[in-house]
C-alpha cells in the first residue's frame, strides 16, 4: 500500500509540474477549440478564445446579448485544476494496473470530464440570454473538484486499487 501511494504521490507532482509548463494552456486551447467546434454547429454566434490577461490565461467568451456585441472573462484555473487530478489518477492507474487499463479507463474518465468542461464553457455563452443556462452554470462553477473526485472514486471502485482488500479466512 506505501508503494502505490508513493506512485500516487509522485503521479500528481509529475503531472502538477506538466501543467505548470505549459499543458495547462494547451488543454485550455483544446477545450476552446472543441466548444467553438459545437457552437458553430449548434448555429449561435459566440466564441469562445484563450487570452493571456493581466500576466494570466482567461477564457474570453464572444457572444451576442440583445443584439450587442459582449465580451467577458472566465478564470480558467476554477476549470482546469481539477484536470490535473483526474490525469495524475490515470498515470497512477497506468503503473498501478498497466497502460492497457489506463488507457480503457482514461478514455471514459477524461472524457467525460472533458465533456462537463465544454459544457461549462457552452453555459457560458448562453450565461446572459437562459435563466436555465446561468442555473446550471452557477451549479457547475465550484463542482468541478468534487467531479473529478467522484469519477475517481467510480473508477476505484470498478477497480480497486486504493482499498486494502479482507483476505479469506
Amino acid at each position: 500500500m506505501l508503494k502505490k501511494a508513493a506512485i500516487l504521490v509522485a503521479s500528481v507532482l509529475v503531472v502538477s509540474a506538466l501543467w505548470f509548463a505549459g499543458m495547462e494552456i494547451l488543454y485550455s486551447r483544446v477545450l476552446a477549440f472543441s466548444s467553438n467546434v459545437v457552437l458553430h454547429f449548434g448555429g449561435r454566434e459566440s466564441r469562445v478564445a484563450v487570452e493571456k490577461h493581466d500576466d494570466e490565461h482567461v477564457f474570453f467568451v464572444d457572444t451576442i446579448i440583445e443584439g450587442r456585441q459582449a465580451r467577458f472573462p472566465q478564470r480558467i484555473q476554477t476549470l482546469l485544476y481539477p484536470t490535473i487530478m483526474v490525469i495524475a489518477w490515470q498515470v497512477f492507474v497506468a503503473f498501478a494496473r498497466g497502460w492497457k487499463q489506463s488507457l480503457r479507463s482514461g478514455r471514459w474518465n477524461l472524457g467525460l470530464f472533458f465533456v462537463f468542461q465544454v459544457l461549462f464553457l457552452l453555459l457560458l455563452t448562453a450565461y446572459h440570454s437562459s435563466a436555465i443556462a446561468s442555473f446550471i452554470y452557477d451549479m457547475l462553477m465550484e463542482s468541478f473538484y468534487v467531479i473529478a473526485v467522484v469519477i475517481i472514486i467510480i473508477d476505484n471502485i470498478r477497480h480497486p486499487l486504493l482499498f486494502l482488500r479482507s483476505k479469506a479466512s
